[in-house]
């Protein structure tokens, strides 16, 4: 059993160095099924952010979703908890399950 990872958990291929989530199966570049855990950060920055009034059955309306990048390039679609995020704010994540949330982080100054 590998130690516990901080940040959010990725999975790096140990034949062709691929990075992917989810951290379980194969890589999704070469097929390999050796992989180490590894950890990034999870502050990241919104890239595009919407909100569905009308989302699929069993999701809460309004449902808000992002699409943020996180370090190393990484981008992670999102469930927001809270207010939308404007395009360009920090936002951290953690995984829930098979879902990542994304909680908005307060502006830093300039």
């Amino acid at each position: 059993m590998s130690a516990p990872v901080e940040g959010l958990e990725l999975s790096r291929c140990s034949s062709c160095q691929a990075r992917f989530l989810p951290t379980d199966g194969p890589c999704p570049r070469c097929g390999s099924t050796e992989s180490q855990p590894y950890g990034i950060p999870p502050l990241g920055k919104v890239l595009c952010a919407t909100e569905l009034v009308h989302p699929a059955a069993g999701w809460e309306s309004p449902h808000r979703l992002a699409f943020a990048e996180f370090p190393e390039s990484v981008r992670v679609l999102v469930v927001i908890e809270g207010d939308l995020p404007a395009v360009g704010s920090a936002v951290t994540a953690r995984r829930d399950g098979e879902i990542y949330r994304a909680r908005s982080e307060p502006a830093l100054p300039s």
